[in-house]
């Protein structure tokens, strides 16, 4: 009986215990808020949400989640910063392989030269 209850124990702080995350940070919130407000304000908000994922991701070696290196180059497109934006959307190609079709007709879409 103590080892049944030993066990059942484990078990139940086993599942207490959450899986390490794959990717740092979430910029979800703010995402949804500039699409809602479509002003300048939510954009800026989203572009330092932007940047503080990429900060931390950086320093807890984890990588940035798929789409945000390109959600921040269209924000430099849209500030006619297309040298950042080049450079986020190859950082994007260069995390995310199966990205690259995109990437590639991103760029060529907006007249980046990769």
């Amino acid at each position: 009986m103590r080892l049944i209850s030993l066990l059942v124990i484990l078990v139940l702080l086993g599942g207490c215990f959450a899986p390490p995350y794959l990717y740092y940070g979430n910029s979800s919130h703010s995402y949804y808020k500039m699409l809602k407000k479509q002003d300048a304000n939510s954009r800026e908000d989203y572009q330092r949400s932007l940047e503080r994922v990429f900060y931390w991701s950086a320093q807890y070696g984890k990588p940035v989640p798929p789409g945000l290196y390109c959600d921040y180059a269209i924000l430099m497109l849209a500030q006619q910063r297309n040298d950042l934006a080049l450079e986020y959307f190859n950082k994007e190609k260069a995390t995310w392989s199966e990205a690259q079709p995109f990437m590639d007709f991103l760029m060529q879409r907006y007249g980046l030269r990769p």
